[in-house]
């Protein structure tokens, strides 16, 4: 399977004059990342929903499926901010480029080894911050779809509702009843079950290398991967458009 995604032009409101990366840089620079991955998590969900969909009677459509990974989805959408700006910033790049509280000979430099977190050393480590956004979104989603995990319960629920509820398991059922009073029934719901949740835990391990094959792979795993997550030219032009 091969993924496509279009150029995405950023749409966002013209920066505050800073000193640094700090403030309105910081808070922008973040949403233009999350902003940049929408469309590669949504493509990934879509991929994740039609094979939900192919596990469950009848093959319901996208629409149905898509309703069914909501826990995953609204989750991303209300923690992607705050992961992605701690990943960033201050997880990788400071604000200043200190030791010990002082400003070495040079500071603000790109090669400082304190990373400092001005536009030009965003700008400068770019084949590193681009593997900062894609790691913390790959995080996030492993994350919210690791069985156990309050919202991979609230997904699995969902999904076998979905197949307990299909007028197709209840013929099924019935076919069963008259089969055999004896416990069939039982028995067959919770294998069926349980077969239903090791599909489903499959579908979900294949997220992490469903996202890296949508942003193009890896090639040094450091500065020259990920060419349909790099958005490199419009992110260094927008990022160097704060002071």
């Amino acid at each position: 399977m091969r993924f496509s995604i279009a150029s995405l032009i950023l749409l966002v409101a013209v920066p505050v004059a800073v000193s640094a990366c700090e403030g309105d840089c910081i808070v922008e620079i973040t949403n233009a990342f999350v902003t940049n991955y929408t469309n590669p998590v949504d493509l990934v969900m879509e991929s994740v929903a039609k094979q939900i969909s192919n596990m469950l009677p009848e093959h319901p459509g996208l629409a149905t499926t898509m309703d069914l990974l909501r826990p995953v989805t609204d989750a991303y959408k209300s923690d992607a901010y705050n992961g992605m700006e701690t990943a960033i910033f201050p997880s990788y790049f400071h604000g200043k480029c200190q030791r010990d509280g002082v400003d070495p000979p040079g500071c603000p430099n790109p090669d400082c080894p304190v990373v400092c977190g001005t536009p030009g050393s965003l700008v400068h480590f770019y084949g590193k911050l681009r593997y900062i956004a894609y790691n913390q979104t790959r995080q996030l989603l492993d994350t919210l779809t690791t069985p156990g995990s309050s919202i991979y319960g609230e997904l699995e629920r969902k999904v076998l509702d979905a197949a307990n509820a299909h007028a197709k398991t209840r013929r099924m059922i019935r076919i069963y009843q008259r089969a055999s009073p004896y416990g069939t029934v039982p028995l067959f719901l919770t294998k069926r079950n349980e077969d239903l949740k090791n599909q489903l835990r499959q579908i979900v391990d294949g997220i992490g290398p469903m996202l890296l094959e949508v942003c193009g792979g890896l090639d040094d795993g450091e500065t020259n991967g990920l060419p349909d997550c790099s958005w490199e030219g419009a992110m260094k032009d927008y990022i160097l458009s704060f002071p």
